[in-house]
Formats: C-alpha cells, sequence, structure tokens
C-alpha cells in the first residue's frame, strides 16, 4: 500500500508540475521579452476547448529568405520539399516600425531577438513563407465576432482595404514569443471592446 501512495503522489506532482512550467514560461517571456510589434489581418472561429480567439495572420510571415538547411549529401534530391525548423532572426522596419524576419538561421542566434519558425521548402534552396510560433488570440466570450466586424475587410472598386491598422505587440525572449495584446488604431482590443 505504501509503494502505491508514493507511486500515486509522484504521478499527481508530475501533473500539476508541467502546466505550472508552462505557465512559468509565459510569464517569463511576457516580463523579460523583448517588444515586437507584427502587422496582422484577424479572422475569427471558436474553439471548443479554449474559448474564443482571433487567428492572426502576419505579413511578417511572407518573404524571400534562402534555406539555411544544406543537403546532407550530394545524392539527395534538391527538388524534395521538406518541412523544417529554423530560427528567424527578427528585426524591426526601419520605414513601419513593424517586425520583419532578417534572415533564417538553422541554429539559434548568439545575440538579438530570435523565433523558432516552421516553413516548407527545398534543402538550399528558397523559402517564402514561414509558420509562426502565435498565430491566436483568446478573448471573452462574444468578444470574438465584435472583433472581427471592427477589422473586417472592406472591398473598394476590387480593392482590399482594412479600415483600422491592427497589429499585434509580441514579446520575444529567448526564441519564445508571447502576443501580449491586439492593437487595433493605436489602442488596445480591450479599450474598443470596453467602450459603450
Amino acid at each position: 500500500m505504501r509503494r502505491s501512495a508514493v507511486l500515486f503522489l509522484v504521478i499527481a506532482v508530475a501533473q500539476l508540475a508541467v502546466p505550472a512550467w508552462m505557465i512559468v514560461a509565459h510569464e517569463r517571456v511576457l516580463r523579460e521579452g523583448e517588444v515586437f510589434k507584427f502587422r496582422t489581418a484577424p479572422i475569427d472561429p471558436r474553439d471548443p476547448f479554449r474559448g474564443e480567439y482571433v487567428v492572426l495572420s502576419f505579413e511578417a510571415s511572407s518573404g524571400a529568405w534562402s534555406n539555411p538547411h544544406p543537403f546532407p549529401d550530394a545524392a539527395t534530391d534538391q527538388s524534395a520539399w521538406l518541412e523544417q525548423t529554423s530560427y528567424a532572426r527578427l528585426t524591426v522596419s526601419d520605414t513601419s516600425g513593424y517586425a520583419v524576419i532578417a534572415e533564417l538561421l538553422a541554429e539559434p542566434p548568439a545575440n538579438g531577438a530570435y523565433i523558432r519558425v516552421e516553413h516548407w521548402g527545398a534543402m538550399g534552396g528558397s523559402v517564402n513563407s514561414v509558420e509562426l510560433p502565435f498565430d491566436r488570440y483568446y478573448l471573452e466570450e462574444g468578444d470574438g465576432a465584435k472583433t472581427e466586424t471592427m477589422l473586417a475587410p472592406e472591398w473598394n472598386d476590387g480593392v482590399v482595404t482594412q479600415p483600422l491598422p491592427a497589429y499585434a505587440k509580441v514579446r520575444v525572449y529567448n526564441g519564445e514569443a508571447v502576443i501580449e495584446d491586439l492593437i487595433v488604431s493605436d489602442r488596445s482590443i480591450h479599450e474598443w471592446l470596453n467602450a459603450p
């Protein structure tokens, strides 16, 4: 009996430690991370398990970068597309002040802000889009539809325009990234949603 009680206690502690560690890591990024602005446009789905959120697409996820992964040997099919993991070194655009990916690297850089990204590409070729490690911003129940309506793009003579400029305020620390806030026309989305 005593042995099973100890085993039960170890399993219980492990089950509590994993989510606690994830929360601590998340909070550390928010507290110590460097702030980057990622220009965005939202869409609104729901997750029955985690609540209402806005899916965000980012301009910074598209570009033209060299694939940092070399061919392992000359016999490798150079046209084969593979899902790969790289490290995106971040910088801020001089013209807009928004975050851009300066380059993709095979290993984390020794200094400067970076995030881990997924992408498809031929080894040694080029990469045109990456999957950023953040794409959802969770909201209170009912706020997702309001946010989508507020930021829905408009079509004028076949040209798409976004009525209010929006960006995600993202904190980056040691390759980890957390969305801190969604900013719409220089105000937090929470200010817009709480306004009468």
